[in-house]
């Protein structure tokens, strides 16, 4: 992993594509990339320095593609803003590689996660996520709608992308966290969860382009409006995936069950959810454990070992039930 601090002199010269004059340059974040807040005369900014071998130029130029059509049918989302020569990102030299840097204008505000505790915010927190029930029934409505570009591309998140022999998180079952027997357990289970997901299909009402990780640090609150940020691991996938996704975090507190009817509430203000549907959120849940394994295998830098190993336990015992 590149230290943000130590390639700094890298790939702040990527702000001449902007023209660009920094007078400031602070590292805001780290994960899949790496995140400089860039203050300028002319306002504040985020510079993005995209992990290599994440996504392709194309793909990167897809997500462009999709955000702005949510841009332009009214979702909001921090604008992007074009390089002189009009590309939305640009490659740059770090460590001897290439990776490429984008930029976006900088929100001032704050996530969900960052909403105090206690009472009242928890009631205020319980709106919000209806609020955002909504928005993602709304995001699940254009999507079901919209067309694509011929030369769009895009990783898919369906049977071969969760549990494929390259899966887009990588390869949750060889995690050090799991043993033999573990192992086992979850590469039998998961051809149970395989066929169910191949039963629901992938027709327009239940698949296609989902955020894929709006957790509460993704859904940022700026002036009293909700705004939908990292589109990093957008793809074609299930619907009750992202909602799977939202809820996730939530899924081992005691109120889980008032959580989701809060989100579930707004959701089905603008969208139909069946029960049948309804019914399969639990398995989405259990999914999402298995990619965050895989994730974590594949990114040992981050150190999430003591994470998870809790995380393995817990999935182990939940899988029992898909045998």
């Amino acid at each position: 992993m590149d230290d943000p601090v130590a390639i700094l002199e890298q790939v702040k010269g990527a702000l001449d594509h902007w023209s660009l004059e920094p007078v400031e340059i602070d590292v805001a974040s780290q994960s899949e990339n790496i995140v400089y807040k860039v203050t300028t005369l002319e306002g504040n900014f985020a510079l993005r320095i995209h992990r290599p071998g994440y996504h392709t130029l194309e793909e990167l130029n897809a997500e462009h593609e999709w955000t702005g059509a949510l841009s332009q049918a009214g979702f909001l989302l921090p604008t992007t803003r074009p390089a002189t020569s009009g590309e939305f990102y640009i490659p740059v030299q770090v460590n001897g590689g290439v990776r490429y840097a984008g930029l976006i204008e900088w929100l001032d505000g704050s996530a969900m996660k960052d909403q105090e505790d206690g009472e009242p915010a928890a009631e205020l927190h319980h709106q919000q996520l209806s609020a955002l029930g909504e928005l993602m029934a709304q995001l699940h409505n254009h999507s079901s709608a919209w067309q694509h570009s011929v030369s769009f591309t895009r990783h898919h998140l369906d049977v071969d992308g969760f549990f494929g022999a390259s899966p887009f998180w990588g390869r949750y079952w060889e995690s050090p966290s799991i043993n033999k027997d573990q192992q086992a357990l979850l590469l039998s289970t998961q051809n149970t969860i395989a066929g169910r997901l191949k039963n629901l299909g992938k027709e327009r009402n239940v698949f296609g382009m989902i955020h894929a990780d709006l957790h509460q640090g993704n859904v940022f609150i700026s002036h009293d409006k909700m705004y939908l940020i990292d589109f990093d691991d957008a793809g074609f996938g299930w619907y009750l995936y992202d909602i799977a996704v939202a809820l996730y975090e939530y899924n081992f507190e005691e109120d889980y069950q008032t959580i989701e009817a809060a989100f579930l509430d707004g959701y089905t203000k603008h969208r139909v959810l069946t029960d049948a549907h309804r019914a399969l959120l639990p398995m989405f849940l259990h999914i999402r454990s298995r990619a965050i394994i895989g994730w974590a295998t594949a990114r040992p830098e981050l150190k999430q070992q003591a994470l998870i190993d809790g995380l393995v336990q817990q999935t182990c015992k939940e899988a029992v039930f898909y045998k």
